[in-house]
């Protein structure tokens, strides 16, 4: 039981560092994804944040993902039985699908900014729909876990640990 314990702490600690940097370092780096907050800004600003989204905000978030999964990987020994085990495989799963969504959205970032670079603001501005859609697909994906956090409830897995 204590070994479910801390699964369950290290899983909570990894989602809310997630969380955390969702909301801290990630969210207002999306700002930028308005055409009209991109053009309040200067070239070098542009410049700057082109490079610390593809430099150092989406492979801190990728890291954060890839947290949580370890986590979940750490937690699946101690899962009683073939249903729990699928239903935490599962979320192993989706921090994998997620990893790649954002891995895709760095490369939007990239190619934004070498368009941007070469040809200008208004080739950087298509990729804006791109990076979007990239972000609505991120966050229906996060969405989800709530499902399966709902699934290991219902199946009497949710410690306190307070």
């Amino acid at each position: 039981m204590a070994e479910t314990v801390e699964g369950w702490k290290r899983v909570l600690k990894a989602f809310d560092d997630w969380i955390s940097y969702e909301t801290i370092e990630f969210g207002p780096y999306t700002g930028y994804f308005s055409l009209a907050n991109l053009r309040d800004i200067t070239h070098s600003e542009r410049i700057g944040w082109m490079n610390s989204m593809y430099v150092e905000i989406i492979p801190g978030r990728v890291q954060s993902c890839k947290n949580a999964g370890v986590a979940f990987e750490d937690f699946l020994p101690y899962m009683p039985d073939p249903e729990a085990r699928a239903v935490v495989q599962s979320m192993i799963d989706l921090t994998k699908v997620l990893t790649d969504d954002m891995l895709a959205m760095s490369d939007i970032i990239h190619n934004m900014k070498e368009d941007y670079e070469s040809g200008g603001f208004d080739d950087a501005v298509p990729y804006l729909t791109d990076l979007a859609e990239a972000e609505e697909n991120i966050r229906h994906h996060m969405s989800l876990f709530s499902q399966g956090f709902g699934k290991l409830k219902k199946m009497g897995l949710e410690i306190d640990i307070d």
